[in-house]
């Protein structure tokens, strides 16, 4: 593995409700697509959807990868998630707590 490939990244994804953001986390991180998956409720969006300026409570996850594992987690999101169109966002981490970061690989390798 290329050490691009093992950068590290947090990956946005918001849920409808609680339910489907739990199903949607442990099926990733039982996958060993993400390291972790941390749920934060309470989330609006606000967003143009079809025409239609859209305001709905969501739960955002949080989800801690490495970017060699990006594309399948990715592909696994969009095959599980309710959304036609799901909000799918990767931010590299610059920094971080060593051994931290170095778990995250170890648990997606």
């Amino acid at each position: 593995m290329n050490s691009e490939s093992k950068e590290v990244l947090v990956v946005m994804v918001t849920a409808p409700n609680q339910e489907e953001a739990d199903r949607l986390a442990e099926q990733v991180v039982q996958g060993r697509l993400a390291a972790c998956a941390t749920t934060v409720a309470g989330a609006e969006s606000i967003y143009w959807w079809e025409g239609k300026l859209v305001k709905e409570r969501e739960v955002l996850l949080l989800l801690k990868t490495t970017a060699g594992k990006f594309s399948s987690l990715q592909q696994a999101i969009q095959q599980i998630h309710p959304y036609k169109v799901p909000e799918i966002i990767a931010l590299p981490i610059k920094n971080g707590l060593p051994p931290y970061l170095e778990w995250v690989r170890q648990e997606t390798s």
